[in-house]
């Protein structure tokens, strides 16, 4: 069976930048976590009230000799201020010109940190551009594929959100839960674009199946096997940031210089149920790799999950048997974004063939 071609070079090309950045930004999230940078930036958007960091401590400490700008943060009396309105160097400290930054308790510069949180947030700043690029390229094809444009709106809705809720953790001080919400924000938006950019460049292809057989054998069985493991994922996933969050508490109470001798005991029974939820979902991974046999596209993209989570699990019990070195941290994060996201296009894939499939047998 031919698929419809379908040329739309533009919005492929957005959705490739899109997922890109979208994964970059998941990375310098968990990066900013290892670091312990998440307050690099104690308010939002700007970053001292500056569009700039600063990236020395006189910078950021009151002088009687710099001019400052409304908005402008300083810290002073081991706290931050914000300035009320322009003014000229100033002989001493003027209250009335100041105000007491009191959305969190946070007092702290530390240029590293700093630099780290604003790389992440011009990250999220970019991945807006082509969101919002391929949201307008899709009303091209709004009458002959409305979902398309349904699809971009959702996606520029959620990073809508996803920046409104980066507001409420920096506002908050990092707060545990909601950092959890960011994080599944961020895999939403990722599948909604990784569906779409399959969805479109399948239908670009003047051959939908390629390798595939036409008639591929308990494809709806498979459907439901992909969509079960995408979901064990997610569970997997929030109950990491369980344990994340306990690691940060341990941060919070110890310092971020202290030993992590002994911390694993103290992640208990959190840390012992996420790493057997992990067996599971290798084991239906397989499960799943042995069922997709003769499928070629599938069976390859099962494969590869199966793959990524045999290294998440190697790289699991270094994190475990070596207590929590930061480095790995990120790698463990990204190896399940990179899982999550071939689950999406394994069932926007099958579905598509699916469809093909229905509709072949349709008009025959």
């Amino acid at each position: 069976m031919k698929a419809p071609l379908v040329n739309a070079p533009w919005l492929l090309r957005f959705l490739r930048w899109a997922i890109v950045l979208n994964l970059l930004v998941m990375l310098a999230g968990s990066v900013v976590r290892m670091t312990g940078s998440g307050m690099g930036c104690p308010d939002w958007p700007k970053c001292f009230g500056l569009s700039l960091p600063p990236t020395r401590l006189d910078q950021v400490t009151w002088s009687s000799t710099a001019s400052y700008h409304q908005g402008q943060m300083v810290l002073y009396r081991e706290a931050f201020w914000v300035a009320q309105a322009d003014h000229a160097p100033q002989a001493i400290f003027a209250d009335a010109l100041w105000q007491e930054y009191t959305r969190h308790d946070y007092s702290t510069f530390n240029p590293l940190h700093t630099w780290i949180e604003f790389i992440n947030r011009l990250l999220g700043v970019f991945l807006g551009i082509p969101v919002l690029l391929a949201t307008v390229a899709s009303l091209r094809f709004i009458r002959s594929h409305p979902l398309w444009f349904i699809t971009m709106f959702a996606a520029l809705l959620t990073l809508g959100f996803e920046a409104w809720l980066g507001k409420v953790v920096v506002d908050g001080n990092l707060v545990p839960h909601h950092i959890t919400y960011h994080l599944l924000g961020a895999y939403f938006l990722l599948a909604l674009l990784t569906a779409l950019f399959r969805n479109v460049h399948s239908l670009a292809e003047q051959n939908l199946w390629r390798a595939e057989p036409p008639a591929a054998k308990n494809l709806k069985n498979i459907i439901a096997m992909f969509a079960a493991l995408a979901f064990l994922l997610l569970a997997q996933t929030v109950l990491g940031t369980s344990v994340r969050e306990g690691v940060d508490a341990l941060v919070h109470d110890l310092g971020f210089d202290a030993s992590r001798l002994g911390w694993i005991a103290k992640l208990e029974p959190g840390v012992l149920i996420h790493r057997s939820f992990s067996l599971l979902l290798l084991g239906f991974a397989y499960w799943i790799y042995r069922r997709s046999e003769g499928m070629a596209g599938l069976r390859a993209r099962a494969g590869l999950v199966l793959l990524v989570f045999c290294l998440q699990a190697a790289v699991g019990a270094l994190l475990y048997y070596l207590e929590l070195p930061r480095g790995l941290q990120p790698i463990h994060l990204m190896l399940g974004v990179g899982a999550w996201m071939i689950l999406v296009d394994a069932l926007v894939k099958a579905g598509l063939m699916l469809r093909a499939i229905q509709s072949s047998r349709d008009s025959a």
